[in-house]
Parts: structure tokens; sequence; C-alpha cells
């Protein structure tokens, strides 16, 4: 649930606000998912979820679309997300934020990279000023994500982790490790990114160029009417 845009997600899942025409955020990576060749898609719900649920029962798809009820989405952030699919994730997963407006060829840099490698990796933008609010990582001379937190040194910084990640099937055991330990804990308002930042030493996640192309989250109102903008620029990659 998104506190910090208002009453445009009082009673939508911010996945559902329209990005471009009627065309809401969760359709548009939808089909960009499907034209990227992926044939199944498992969306994690919890505020408003019947919004989701209802638009999906009625999408036409070519991928297999399930949904997974997150009933403690009001007191825990999204390292229990991604702890609740901790059954189902495996070395073919992509892992990915849903209040994101991407380019299609960001998706695309990361199929490319699944083919030829069967290393873990998150893809960053290593081509724009980050700021305090960025998940900044840090990388070594390897490639090799070493840090991954909001709280890093700008300068230092080597870019922003945007929200796309795929694990290794070693490294997915060692980040529900990580998760499980950080839930038992009590660190439920941390992100997913915590469980990384704290296995780097057991991980071997490689960081993926964006190559510069255009993206943005959505956290705010002054982001959102970026994401628009760049929705409607970014309209011809996906028109069918």
């Amino acid at each position: 649930m998104s506190s910090r845009l208002g009453k445009l997600t009082a009673r939508l899942p911010k996945s559902c606000l329209p990005i471009d025409g009627r065309i809401t955020m969760l359709e548009r990576n939808l089909q960009i998912l499907e034209q990227c060749g992926f044939e199944s898609t498992v969306v994690v719900t919890g505020h408003a979820e019947s919004v989701i649920e209802d638009f999906l029962k009625h999408r036409v798809s070519s991928m297999h679309i399930e949904t997974l009820s997150n009933s403690e989405f009001a007191t825990m952030n999204n390292i229990y997300t991604c702890y609740l699919v901790r059954d189902i994730l495996d070395d073919s997963t992509l892992i990915m934020n849903s209040d994101l407006v991407i380019s299609k060829r960001i998706v695309q840099l990361a199929v490319d990279r699944m083919k030829v490698s069967e290393k873990s990796f998150m893809m960053v933008d290593d081509h724009n000023q980050v700021d305090e609010e960025s998940m900044k990582v840090y990388v070594n001379t390897n490639g090799i994500v070493t840090r991954v937190n909001k709280s890093l040194d700008i300068e230092e910084s080597a870019g922003e982790y945007i929200g796309i990640l795929r694990l290794s099937k070693t490294d997915i055991v060692e980040f529900v490790k990580s998760t499980e330990e950080i839930l038992r804990n009590g660190g439920t308002d941390m992100y997913y990114e915590d469980a990384i930042d704290r296995a780097t030493d057991k991980l071997a996640v490689y960081c993926v160029s964006t190559d510069g192309v255009l993206w943005t989250e959505i956290d705010t109102l002054s982001d959102y009417n970026v994401a628009i903008q760049i929705a409607n620029d970014l309209r011809s990659e996906i028109m069918t």
C-alpha cells in the first residue's frame, strides 16, 4: 500500500494506476513480460487485491498468470512478499517490482542475460545520478554486488538497483535463509534488498547495466507524473 500517493491509491493497488490512457502499470508490465517470452507470472497481491483479481479474471493472456495473496501487506514490507514466494523461486524466475514503468529493452536485457548465464544478477542504472532515496549498490572489480542499501554513500555508489532481480539456484537458498533470519528477528519493515545486503558474503549477484534506457519507479505524485511521460515516450515499444 502506498500512503505517499494519497487518494490515488485509497481504493487501488499502486500497480493499477493508469499510466498510458487506460493502460495500467500492471497491464503494461504484463505485456512486456509476454512480449519478452515469459510463459508464466505470479502476481503477489495485497492492498485492494480484488481489483487485481477482477482485472486478471477478464484479461486475455498468452501467459499463465496466478495470484498469491499477502494478507500482511499493511504491517510487512516487501521482504515478506519475497518470503511468500520462496517455494516457487527458481533460476528461471525474474523478480520484478510492481511499481516500475520501464522500457521493454530492460527486460530484454535481463532475458538475454538469463539465456547465456546461470549466475545471479540485478539490473542497475549506472547512467543517471543517484540520490538519498535511491537503492544504491557497491560493486567490486569483478562486477559483483557487495552492498545494496539506500543508506550507501552516493559518491561511492555504482548506480541504482531498479527492482529487477534474477537469482541462481544456490543463491536462492541463501537469499531465503537471509529473509527468514530477518523476519525471525522482527525485521518486518525491511526490504528484500536488505536480505541480499546481509548475505553478500554468501551470494554472487552480478551488476547488469540498464544501458541508460528509460525507466522509473513510482513512490510519489511527482514520480507518477514522470512515469506517465515515460510511458507515453515508450508507447511504440509495446504496441502490437
